[in-house]
């Protein structure tokens, strides 16, 4: 099953943090702007737009998809970016769900804002 295709499970309590290779391994099926940050620890995605309407569309999909999965990543919006970086914070490292959320994101760009051809 695609990272896209599953449900987030809530982690109120301390759950342990995926292995290095485990990480590398689900950084592999996300779209390449994604990044290990933070020694590891988070991963961060810095999308470039033309205008601030459109970083502030995206913002809005993230922010939506975040709620719907009641994971929430921090996000920076300023003029052409929104910068998503996402870790758990019970553990302050990396669980599953947090590329469950970046596979949504990733999907919601190429959905939004499609190749041109």
């Amino acid at each position: 099953m695609d990272l896209k295709d599953k449900k987030c499970i809530p982690c109120s309590t301390y759950v342990p943090p995926l292995s290095q290779e485990e990480k590398e391994r689900l950084l592999k099926s996300l779209s390449p702007e994604w990044k290990l940050t933070e020694n590891n620890s988070r991963i961060r995605r810095d999308v470039k737009f033309k205008n601030f309407k459109r970083a502030l569309e995206f913002t809005n999909e993230v922010g939506r998809i975040a709620e719907e999965e009641k994971h929430h990543p921090e996000i920076h919006l300023g003029w052409g970016h929104c910068d998503i970086e996402l870790w758990t914070h019970t553990n302050n490292n990396l669980v599953e769900n947090d590329f469950i959320v970046a596979a949504k994101i990733d999907e919601a760009h190429a959905r939004l804002y499609p190749a041109s051809p």
